[in-house]
């Protein structure tokens, strides 16, 4: 009956993670930390490392989301060889009184295999993709798009979106304009890539049609990770397109008054690398952009001043 209490006890505390004994349960940093972005000193137009120590260490990190006016960071963090995906880590930083607490497991919206948490709306909902086992032997999955309602720092209702969103190829990396917009990509057939991005413009709050970006935006390689930025004029993605310094880069294009996109633009070797760059997210207020990037031979997460990216606004089309 004692161990039963101890671990209904370290159970509460794990769900209510703005108090101090948690801290200790995760061994969280003994160093108080302080301020925006945990006190660091904010990037110039250089990629830096984010959080060294702090979020970003020796196992893979990916950031998910930055919301609460950049209070509430959500990210994860596995060892190399992890393969235990119905328990995927993600886990949450919350500024509280002043004072960052965590890191502590984020709540569960129904033991998904993997999370993508990059884009509120009007910190109201959130988008992220769900990887769904179909099988026992977990080989065969459906990976869609869900959404959640966010607010006061709880989740709410989860909702799968529907068809022709979701098919029975890869739908991920949801993205969301102030104006409900979804930008996302995925793997259905008919496209121009293996991989391309598509956007869904919503009626009455529902998701019931979409559009291919098309071959102004989609290659012949994969287009993936989009960003968009809350007006819906700034769409930085991911790309293994001819071209490209690495394995994947990071491109950048504009939308105009007419409604076209300018053609992509490698963001360049102050972002990218020969490595993999991918899940670009640019913070609430779009001052810094992150991403991930294997340039250390691990999966980090980097992040830079968001004024670099002006510098390619004048693309030819």
């Amino acid at each position: 009956m004692k161990q039963i209490l101890i671990t209904f006890l370290l159970l509460y505390l794990i769900q209510f993670s703005g108090v101090s004994q948690v801290d200790s349960i995760y061994g969280n940093t003994q160093k108080i930390l302080k301020g925006p972005y945990f006190g660091q000193t904010p990037p110039t137009e250089t990629a830096e490392l984010f959080a060294p120590g702090i979020i970003s260490t020796n196992e893979k990190e990916a950031l998910y989301g930055i919301f609460n006016d950049g209070k509430y960071i959500i990210f994860d963090r596995t060892p190399k060889n992890f393969t235990d995906y119905e328990n995927y880590p993600v886990y949450k930083y919350q500024e509280i009184n002043g004072n960052w607490r965590g890191p502590v497991l984020t709540e569960n919206l129904g033991k998904p295999w993997y999370y993508d948490y990059p884009c509120p709306v009007n910190n109201k909902e959130i988008f992220y993709t769900w990887w769904l086992p179909l099988s026992e032997d977990g080989k065969i999955v459906n990976i869609d798009l869900w959404r959640v309602g966010f607010k006061d720092s709880k989740w709410g209702k989860t909702e799968k979106l529907p068809y022709p969103v979701n098919t029975k190829y890869v739908e991920a990396w949801p993205s969301v304009t102030k104006d409900g917009i979804l930008y996302f990509f995925s793997t259905r057939g008919g496209g121009i890539g293996g991989a391309d991005i598509y956007r869904s413009i919503p009626e009455e709050g529902m998701y019931t049609s979409i559009e291919n970006l098309g071959s102004k935006i989609n290659s012949e390689e994969l287009d993936h990770d989009p960003c968009i930025s809350s007006d819906g004029k700034i769409l930085i993605f991911s790309s293994s397109r001819k071209g490209s310094l690495g394995k994947d880069d990071l491109y950048v294009a504009f939308q105009v008054e007419s409604g076209e996109w300018t053609s992509p633009v490698n963001l360049g070797d102050k972002v990218n690398s020969m490595a993999s760059e991918n899940r670009p997210y640019l913070t609430p207020d779009e001052k810094y952009l992150f991403f991930t990037s294997t340039r250390n031979g691990n999966l980090d997460i980097f992040w830079i001043d968001a004024k670099i990216i002006e510098g390619y606004r004048l693309s030819k089309f």
